[in-house]
């Protein structure tokens, strides 16, 4: 591997525009670039560890050059991404345009290594994270009929963080509500207050299945051979579903809608 603290004339953005205005003139498409026309400086990586419960880890790649919004780079000839976790080695395979995945077997806390790696002419680099450690999650509010959104909704879990200041971040979701998120102490239950709950105004008086998502996450380091501002993030997630359902005023609204239909349907017989 190449010294990566030489210095160098050009900034990864100047390496990144010199290389795209080449591939404009020759008449190529700036939907996807190959690797081999982009140096390792003016590639930017989104990196990804992600631990959903099922004994398994996702990891994910995204190459774009010079940026997030950047142009999406295709990896070729030697180049490839591998993921390195417990002495084991595996390649990412491509999912789509600059985008690459891989599932490894386990899901405990353990150093996580994704490496682009690159024939002689250029460096190889690196991203590390230390998966967080796995916990269960369960729902702690009685389900068996669905939950009103009148009511709060009360999850826990086991293996909360030793750390006072410890928090993880939560997502409920569903197609009668609107997406709500937050953070709430790491310390083994959380309650989603009714007021989180909101339903669309289209979806009023209706039920739905809604995904409640807890996310312990780490931030990695990435190499400073990639662009600024690149990232890795390892994440541990759990869910509970559950059937929202509507709040006695919404079902009160609509009996009163119905009860009009009713009238009008009258008048007209």
């Amino acid at each position: 591997m190449k010294n990566r603290m030489g210095s160098s004339r050009l900034g990864a953005s100047s390496l990144a525009a010199l290389a795209l205005t080449a591939l404009a003139a020759a008449g190529c498409t700036l939907e996807e670039v190959n690797s081999d026309a982009i140096r390792t400086r003016g590639m930017f990586v989104e990196m990804l560890a992600i631990a959903p419960g099922d004994g398994t880890t996702v990891v994910r790649v995204n190459l774009t050059v010079g940026g997030a919004s950047g142009t999406r780079v295709e990896l070729t000839g030697s180049d490839t991404l591998v993921a390195e976790r417990a002495g084991m080695t595996e390649s990412l395979g491509r999912i789509g345009r600059g985008r690459y995945e891989q599932r490894l077997e386990g899901e405990a806390s353990e150093r996580i290594a994704l490496r682009l790696e690159r024939g002689e002419d250029d460096d190889s680099a690196e991203g590390v994270a230390l998966l967080p450690e796995p916990f269960a999650m369960q729902l702690e509010t009685d389900a068996a009929a669905g939950i009103d959104r009148a009511s709060n909704v009360i999850v826990s879990w086991q293996d909360p963080s030793p750390e006072a200041d410890a928090t993880l971040n939560w997502s409920v979701e569903g197609d009668c509500i609107w997406t709500e998120s937050g953070i709430t102490p790491d310390d083994g239950v959380m309650t989603l207050t009714a007021d989180r709950v909101r339903v669309r105004p289209t979806q009023r008086g209706k039920e739905c299945a809604v995904r409640l998502t807890l996310d312990r996450e780490y931030q990695g380091v990435v190499d400073v051979a990639f662009v600024p501002g690149s990232s890795f993030r390892a994440i541990q997630r759990r869910a509970v579903s559950f059937i929202s359902t509507p709040t006695p005023e919404e079902l009160g609204t609509e009996a009163e809608i119905s009860a009009v239909e009713a009238e009008l349907e009258a008048e007209e017989e």
